[in-house]
């Protein structure tokens, strides 16, 4: 299975992806985050005192999420709804970015090893992650006042992994830069 994902991503991994993601996410990002539209992620900060959106938090518990959407009333729970609704769109955006800017700089350090090209999949699996984080809120905000106490819990638990690989992607493309940029450095050197 991730021999074929990986090699769907090294087939559309091209410099013309990366510029289409590029100026998709560019123009998509700050719509999601600071426009006033109505899947815009500012519309939360009335309901929120002072809080945001479970996304965005590092892990937390059953009870944490209900305590949240119990602060969010119902006004606050509807636009968190349109929330997700528009995060349908900025996983797909971000993973795809990260993923094939990641195969791409690999790709031209030429490492030896056949691992290195599998880390070009830690933003897809990120994706994975906010989608059925998506998933498991969607489930708890549509039930809502009813509880899903393990539908709850599990949204934690797979926060906190789409933390790990969030991170762990940044970190691939950040040493895939630093290597390329200290292979140009040596190669200038030498010149």
């Amino acid at each position: 299975m991730l021999k074929k994902l990986n090699h769907l991503l090294q087939q559309f991994s091209s410099r013309k992806s990366l510029l289409w993601l590029l100026v998709a996410y560019g123009f998509y990002m700050p719509v999601f985050f600071f426009a006033d539209v109505p899947f815009g992620l500012s519309r939360i900060k009335p309901y929120a005192q002072g809080t945001s959106i479970l996304d965005v938090e590092l892990f937390y518990t059953a009870e944490q999420a209900y305590q949240r959407l119990a602060l969010f009333e119902a006004q606050g729970r509807a636009v968190y709804f349109k929330i997700l609704m528009g995060d349908l769109i900025y996983p797909a955006l971000l993973g795809g970015l990260l993923g094939v800017s990641i195969t791409l700089l690999f790709r031209r350090l030429n490492f030896s090893g056949a691992y290195w090209k599998y880390l070009g999949l830690l933003p897809l699996a990120n994706m994975a992650l906010d989608y059925t984080e998506d998933a498991l809120l969607l489930s708890l905000l549509h039930n809502y006042p009813g509880h899903l106490p393990l539908a709850a819990a599990a949204a934690g638990v797979v926060t906190l992994a789409k933390n790990i690989t969030g991170t762990l992607g940044f970190l691939a493309l950040g040493c895939a830069l630093l290597a390329l940029l200290f292979r140009r450095r040596r190669q200038t050197r030498q010149d």
